[in-house]
């Protein structure tokens, strides 16, 4: 036994035993904490926003896109516009279009340097002589596009993105051609003249013949309950802080803090005039005619600081502490002295609360339902800052038909009058036929049927589609492939339908050919270019390509039609690119562009 545990004695006390040991054990964890290639693929893909020629796509990515998409709609509409069902669906398909977009031309190397940003901004914020005024690329941002919610760095990194767009539509457009035939029959297209004489069938000259019942509500309804889908909708709780209770007007202000703030923002107190040549001027306000002004503005400045800081702290109350415990959201607004409120559930596309705009509703979007994550940061509005707590999700889904039959029996309605403007317009089209063919004037046809004629002001395919009269903007798209004489079919437009008949149609000057042959040949090419662009854009969103993973495949089918109508909108909202989420975008110093380069901001 005493030779054994000798032994025993002199084997532990071996190194090379400790260090196979040593291997083993470290071997045997390396392999056991180790992520395979396959696992990892599986994890990206479950946390990806989708997957595109089987890359995941990561949600920071998709956002970037989203945002950008967002941005040129709002842009291209001249307004922050109100999202609904069908147009969020579009603008996600819009959004993945651009990110894939992007994705290609950066595997073809294609990107916009920093002299193409700058000369694009230049060219777009320049003067009738072509020189640029940085004050109003100053004064874009600041009453345009930060009221949107975007930033001068996102909107600079859109400019980017579009420009690599451009080149890429460039490369693909080369493949577009003309025949000398379509450019004969466009020249003759824009360039004839039209006289026309029109009746139009309005919605109040039908609505005393329709009866929508509930029977015709319920009928549209059971065919498709789908298109009375209630969007996903959110039920909160907020405690508002307003900013008038933390302003102090006894507040002093220093002297340099007004100078900063007026030079800050000197352009705010700059104007325009034309002096005694005729020239314009800019003419700058003292600063001691807005110093008033200014302490208002740094005292507010100062109460927004101390309400974000009251806020911040009921947030971090009301997430749970140490030990785990969930605090009751209300008891502790309450010990802030800040009620709380409910609004009743909202979706994605209302405002609950007027004051913080769409910014209480995207917020509230982001929340979630564990303990630290229904707890938002406080939210700026315009005259409080909010703190949102998520109470429920309530998922979307297809309603009773009792909850939304007010809404299915205007819908009814809408259609019936619809379908009796268009029954009364065909009839009316067949009365002036055959009463211009016994001899009958299109006036006395229309007036017996209890309507009033006009006549439209002569315009040709070019300048009827610039036109701001609503009837030449409809008629323009409808006659041109009308001979004269001949009575046109209904023709849609924003009152209701229009009857007319072509009087007179003029043929543009042969002589005139040659001086618009040019043009009218890269409008073609130009449009035949965007047009191949879009539909490789397209392809590139093939199922069997792509796959979103945060909504069904086939809603993006559903709105192919709807695409087509949103032609400006998908010009504008191309692509996207890198991984960087808006949220994590800073706001760096705006670029000189009177200098290069220009800095990313």
């Amino acid at each position: 036994m005493t030779m054994m545990i000798s032994k025993f004695h002199k084997l532990i006390q071996s190194r090379l035993l400790w260090g196979v040991f040593l291997v083993v054990i470290v071997f045997s964890f390396v392999i056991w904490g180790m992520i395979w290639p396959s696992d990892l693929d599986e994890a990206e893909r479950a946390n990806a926003a989708g997957l595109l020629a089987g890359e995941p796509v990561p949600h920071g990515e998709f956002r970037s896109a989203y945002l950008s998409t967002s941005m040129a709609r709002a842009l291209n509409m001249g307004r922050d516009v109100e999202y609904t069902p069908e147009s969020e669906a579009l603008l996600r398909r819009l959004s993945w279009q651009r990110l894939a977009t992007l994705r290609e031309a950066r595997k073809l190397g294609i990107t916009a340097t920093e002299e193409e940003l700058i000369g694009a901004i230049r060219a777009n914020f320049a003067e009738t002589n072509g020189v640029y005024n940085r004050q109003r690329y100053q004064a874009f941002l600041q009453n345009m596009l930060q009221p949107m919610g975007f930033t001068a760095g996102q909107f600079e990194q859109h400019v980017r993105e579009e420009i690599t767009i451009q080149k890429l539509a460039s490369l693909i457009g080369r493949q577009a051609h003309v025949t000398p035939l379509e450019i004969r029959q466009t020249f003759d297209t824009l360039l004839d003249e039209f006289t026309a004489e029109y009746a139009t069938v309005r919605p109040a000259d039908v609505e005393a013949e329709v009866e929508a019942t509930e029977a015709d509500a319920r009928q549209l309804f059971e065919a498709n309950p789908t298109a009375f889908t209630l969007p996903e909708q959110r039920e909160v709780s907020y405690a508002a802080f307003p900013v008038a209770d933390y302003v102090d007007e006894s507040m002093e202000i220093a002297e340099d803090e007004i100078l900063d703030y007026y030079e800050l923002h000197i352009e705010e107190y700059t104007t325009q005039e034309t002096d005694t040549n005729g020239q314009p001027r800019e003419v700058v306000a003292d600063m001691d005619e807005v110093q008033d002004e200014i302490v208002k503005a740094l005292r507010r400045a100062a109460a927004i600081e101390k309400a974000d800081a009251a806020a911040t702290e009921l947030a971090f109350r009301a997430i749970p502490d140490r030990d785990g415990t969930v605090p009751e959201f209300a008891a502790e607004a309450e010990k802030s002295r800040r009620p709380a409120h409910k609004p009743a559930p909202f979706s994605r596309f209302d405002t609950p609360v007027a004051d913080a705009g769409a910014a209480f509703t995207a917020t509230a979007f982001e929340l979630e339902l564990d303990a630290f994550d229904r707890v938002s940061a406080p939210v700026r509005g315009q005259d409080n800052l909010y703190v949102i707590y998520l109470e429920r999700v309530i998922p979307e889904r297809v309603p009773a038909f009792e909850e939304i039959q007010d809404r299915a029996m205007t819908a009814a309605r809408q259609n019936a009058v619809g379908e009796k403007m268009a029954a009364k317009a065909a009839a009316v089209k067949a009365a002036a036929e055959a009463g211009l063919a016994a001899g009958q004037t299109f006036g006395e046809t229309v007036t017996a049927l209890g309507l009033a004629s006009a006549f439209a002001p002569p315009f040709t395919g070019l300048s009827g589609s610039s036109s701001t009269n609503p009837v030449v903007a409809a008629l323009v798209q409808a006659v041109v492939s009308y001979n004269q004489g001949e009575v046109l079919e209904p023709v849609p437009f924003a009152e209701g339908m229009i009857v007319a008949h072509l009087q007179q149609r003029t043929p543009a000057d042969p002589a005139s050919f040659d001086s618009y042959r040019t043009e009218i040949a890269e409008a073609i090419r130009n449009r035949r270019a965007q047009g191949l662009f879009r539909d490789w854009q397209a392809a590139l969103l093939d199922p069997a390509l792509f796959t979103d993973l945060q909504r069904p495949a086939e809603s993006y089918d559903d709105q192919e039609e709807g695409a087509d109508e949103e032609v400006d909108l998908e010009e504008e909202s191309a692509g996207t690119d890198g991984d960087q989420s808006p949220a994590n975008t800073t706001d760096q110093e705006t670029p000189d562009l009177e200098t290069a380069p220009a800095e990313t901001m």
